[in-house]
């Protein structure tokens, strides 16, 4: 074969090859470099983890349903050079979305903060709330704790000092709410979330009000609804509980709230002993006249509604029944019989 002739079959070659080479392209580009479920709204969440390989990422990629070729979408990395700058972390990612979107998100590092719902019950206190908190990963239990004792924190009506004698400047004004947080969030973020919440529900619950009962000042209304709210199981008597607590600080009568002197152990017990409302604590209302020096606990909207607006009652006490209710007496020989009957077994 003469030269002349193989430089034209070699001449005649270069169309198809072009033509070979631009199908390839258009079948990358048509197919392969599209989203492998356009329309589909379905994020999740994937961690690249810190040693991942782009070999890995590609694949782990594949196995999520994300992309449909790892040769292409490894080969998008190395035109483009974002390959190398893949970086590892939990992203939100979908099956609508395409080879290169993807690939710029790794290579940007646009993470996917997951916030984390966390509940926090009403009537919880500090403790119980710094515990929850570290659990769910959202902040230190030892960091909450330091910002609950003595945090300087932002409130539009409870922002004065606490009496000397309280153990928590915060405790009981962190409303128990449904929340969602970052993980890791700094505790002082947290705590003054939990306290602004309480500052638009006090807000919305003193509408209306021309004065405080029994002259309470703001933070001893919320230390009164602290004992309502570990004192009530029933919604409808917090009303009534609060009204037995203000007739007797009325008649200077002791508060004998059997909450406080729970709150002097690190668990609550199962029945309190005659011995342990003898307790030396400015808490224990069984010594000390008035209301203890701070709440103990977080009171809900129900509790708190309840010390604001006491029901029309001359009841002086209070004993629980077996069902979680409640019998009230106007006088001791009536609560003595109320005992007598609830008491008994």
């Amino acid at each position: 074969m003469t030269p002349t002739v193989s430089r034209k079959k070699a001449l005649f070659r270069l169309p198809a090859i072009t033509l070979f080479i631009c199908f390839c392209f258009i079948f990358i580009a048509n197919v392969l470099l599209k989203p492998p479920q356009p329309g589909v709204d379905d994020m999740k969440v994937v961690e690249i983890p810190p040693a991942a390989t782009a070999t890995d990422v590609a694949r782990l990629l594949k196995e999520e349903g994300l992309i449909r070729s790892t040769h292409v979408f490894r080969l998008l990395g190395k035109l483009t050079g974002q390959e190398t700058a893949i970086q590892a972390g939990q992203y939100n990612l979908g099956p609508a979305q395409t080879p290169r979107e993807i690939l710029q998100i790794l290579a940007e590092g646009l993470t996917f903060h997951r916030e984390i719902k966390v509940v926090i019950p009403e009537g919880y206190t500090v403790r119980q709330m710094a515990r929850l908190l570290e659990a769910e990963g959202i902040t230190k239990e030892a960091d909450f704790l330091a910002i609950a004792k003595n945090g300087d924190l932002d409130s539009k009506y409870f922002a004065d000092m606490a009496e000397a004698e309280t153990d928590w400047r915060w405790e009981g004004f962190f409303f128990p709410d449904t929340y969602l947080f970052l993980p890791n969030s700094p505790a002082e973020e947290v705590a003054q979330k939990m306290l602004h919440r309480l500052d638009e529900v006090w807000s919305e619950e003193i509408k209306g009000l021309t004065d405080f009962p029994a002259d309470l000042k703001p933070r001893e209304l919320i230390t009164l609804a602290s004992l309502v709210e570990r004192e009530a199981k029933l919604a409808e008597e917090r009303p009534l509980i609060a009204a037995v607590f203000y007739n007797r600080l009325r008649k200077d009568m002791l508060l004998q709230s059997c909450a406080t002197v729970q709150y002097l152990f690190p668990e609550q017990k199962p029945e309190l002993s005659e011995e342990d409302t003898t307790i030396p604590s400015p808490y224990n209302t069984y010594l000390h006249g008035g209301l203890p020096p701070g709440p103990i606990a977080a009171p809900g909207r129900e509790a708190i509604r309840a010390v604001l607006r006491p029901g029309n009652s001359e009841n002086l006490y209070f004993l629980a029944k077996p069902d979680g209710s409640h019998a009230f007496s106007t006088t001791y020989q009536g609560h003595v019989n109320n005992q007598r009957i609830y008491q008994s077994k």
